[in-house]
């Protein structure tokens, strides 16, 4: 288990990264690493994180009595390398999941799913059909696009590790938007599989707001 959290906060107006923003007496990046702790309590967890920000998360543990253990490595400029850097610690021959650190609400259903299918297929990315109409921009000019063959694309991203390890190995692209996308820049066919709509990726601060009404329910 890869998780990556190396955001900066920018967009939500906070001096700290969005990950270390408490949540109900949690932090978001507690409240992730939470769900796979209690998915499957023996899973290895390596978790990323900046350089600068290594002894925040270290005070935050302590003043949370946040004890699951995880290794930590730290991140890069990039999330692809932070990625990068992570993947050196996951074992060759495994099953790697690689998760955003500010996604705390995925389902168990979903981690089963991505994990069944990257047993079977090698790689397996959960995604759901957009839920609003979606417009493709071109210049001055817009079109409907068809959201029934569009999917919004998840995490956690499940792999065979010597695949995705050979494919972090390639030099680093813009193009490169998720995991995914990296292994399937070699050729690789990207597998996807039923997210869940609750598994929201904090960016903005009103999503604090749907995360914490969300854990209400749940």
């Amino acid at each position: 288990m890869l998780i990556t959290a190396g955001g900066s906060g920018k967009r939500m107006n906070t001096p700290f990264p969005k990950q270390f923003i408490p949540v109900s007496g949690r932090t978001l990046l507690m409240r992730t690493i939470d769900v796979f702790h209690e998915y499957d309590p023996k899973m290895k967890i390596v978790l990323v994180i900046p350089d600068d920000y290594l002894q925040l998360w270290k005070e935050l543990c302590t003043e949370f009595d946040f004890q699951v253990e995880h290794q930590l490595v730290r991140g890069g400029d990039e999330r692809f390398f932070s990625v990068q850097n992570g993947l050196q610690h996951i074992p060759p021959g495994s099953l790697v999941l690689i998760h955003d650190g500010v996604r705390p609400m995925v389902r168990p259903d979903t981690i089963k799913r991505v994990i069944e299918t990257t047993e079977k297929k090698g790689n397996a990315v959960p995604c759901v059909v957009p839920a609003q109409t979606i417009r493709e921009v071109q210049g001055a000019e817009s079109k409907m696009l068809d959201r029934n063959k569009l999917r919004l694309i998840q995490t956690p991203q499940g792999f065979i590790s010597d695949l995705i390890k050979e494919a972090y190995n390639q030099q680093y692209s813009e193009r490169f938007t998720d995991d995914a996308s990296v292994l399937e820049s070699l050729g690789h066919k990207i597998n996807l599989v039923e997210g869940n709509y609750s598994n929201i990726k904090v960016t903005h601060p009103a999503d604090i707001k749907m995360v914490e009404a969300l854990l209400t329910i749940d």
